[in-house]
């Protein structure tokens, strides 16, 4: 009898593992994660491509992106460069203080992603929550008011990164996910500046 313990003991934990890993359906209970969608991957693999670089000023992103082959100057607005990818523009633009990835969420009323699948995915990529989504007004392209979602995180790279997100109009407005970067080098520029002028006026 106790030879043979050990092989019962074996059987059992066969049986066991086989009920945890198929579940009472003969189905696998540890779901796969859902496969991101393709615009929420192509707008977060541009941002991770331009926006999560270090760069040592805003002309040297603005650089950067005008050497780009995959991108090329967006019709009507200055200093924004895009890529078209499934007929939907994603666009990249150097900030005085960052670097903005963003795009229309909205085309041929159709919605690219939810707030929660970037919210999902922004975390999975190693991006850390640094407070509840807040929603405040602002403008659309076509001058009306509409309600967004903002929402702050820390990238991967420790910068501040926001996320402006639509819950209307999602035709007119931009979604917007920018990466604070510049922001010691502008006030080392505003003090030298300062200090210049006080040099001036003496």
């Amino acid at each position: 009898m106790k030879k043979a313990l050990p092989i019962v003991v074996l059987c059992a934990v066969a049986i066991v593992t086989t009920i945890i890993l198929n579940g009472c359906g003969g189905k696998a209970v540890a779901a796969k994660p859902a496969p991101i969608k393709a615009h929420l991957s192509s707008f977060l693999t541009l941002h991770n491509q331009f926006c999560e670089k270090k760069y040592e000023s805003s002309d040297s992103l603005k650089t950067e992106l005008e050497q780009a082959p995959t991108l090329s100057l967006a019709k009507d607005f200055e200093g924004v460069y895009e890529v078209l990818i499934s007929n939907v523009s994603f666009a990249v633009s150097p900030e005085e203080d960052g670097c903005t990835t963003d795009v229309m969420l909205e085309t041929n009323g159709k919605e690219l992603f939810t707030f929660e699948d970037i919210n999902k995915a922004l975390l999975a990529s190693g991006y850390i929550e640094t407070g509840d989504p807040v929603s405040r007004k602002d403008m659309g392209t076509d001058q009306s008011e509409l309600t967004i979602i903002e929402k702050k995180y820390i990238s991967p790279e420790g910068e501040l990164t926001t996320l402006d997100f639509p819950l209307e109009k999602k035709d007119k407005y931009y979604m917007t996910l920018f990466a604070e970067k510049f922001t010691q080098a502008k006030q080392e520029s505003k003090e030298k500046m300062l200090k210049s002028l006080r040099m001036a006026s003496r």
